[in-house]
């Protein structure tokens, strides 16, 4: 995709983009434990300056990295406006950035292409707790299970928006005593029992 090449004033590296958005997730915190289905789990690392290559000495502006990264997938809407990978990247970026009022309109905008997809539904449920609507949350979260009962990022979400959101208690316990039973495997088992057992103390 040739493109004219960028004043230097306006330019950024992945590797900035990408830093810029893990300063912004460890300032704001996501106040919680749940679990981003459609973005990688983390930024990739920034890279260390080559021998003999100065660090870069221009602290990065965290709401410039954010228009930078999502500049060139807005240009690409434009042309294809139901592009289901780059509204789904669109949503991510702006959930990774703390944004989720406006992820939730890319997120929509890719189920409308592909509703049964249960990795975006459960990121768009998590963007709508996040925006104070643990009800709607748990609406999407029943949508994905609905399209993959054993969708287990989804049944750890639920728990943790039913705990959270709801104090819900047994809820909570349902959801990831069913993820368990389920996914025996799953990679984070160690703070699902961690979570399972706080809730049954809650419960005595």
């Amino acid at each position: 995709m040739a493109k004219p090449e960028p004043q230097k004033q306006a330019s950024w590296t992945n590797t900035q983009v990408y830093t810029a958005i893990v300063v912004v997730l460890i300032v704001g915190g996501l106040g919680g434990y749940l679990l981003h289905s459609s973005s990688p789990s983390s930024a990739p690392a920034a890279e260390a300056p080559a021998l003999g290559q100065p660090a870069m000495q221009q602290p990065i502006n965290p709401a410039q990295a954010l228009d930078a990264a999502t500049r060139p997938l807005l240009v690409r809407l434009e042309s294809n406006p139901k592009d289901v990978p780059t509204l789904t990247e669109l949503g991510n970026l702006y959930f990774d950035a703390n944004q989720w009022a406006q992820a939730i309109p890319y997120y929509t905008r890719a189920l409308n292409e592909t509703p049964r997809n249960p990795d975006i539904r459960t990121d768009m449920g998590i963007a709508y707790f996040y925006t104070g609507d643990a009800d709607r949350a748990l609406k999407e979260f029943d949508q994905a299970l609905k399209d993959d009962p054993r969708h287990s990022q989804t049944l750890f979400n639920v728990g943790v928006v039913r705990e959270q959101g709801k104090k819900d208690h047994k809820g909570a316990i349902a959801a990831w005593e069913q993820l368990l039973k389920i996914d025996p495997n799953y990679r984070d088992r160690a703070k699902v029992e961690q979570l399972l057992a706080t809730s049954r103390g809650l419960l005595k």
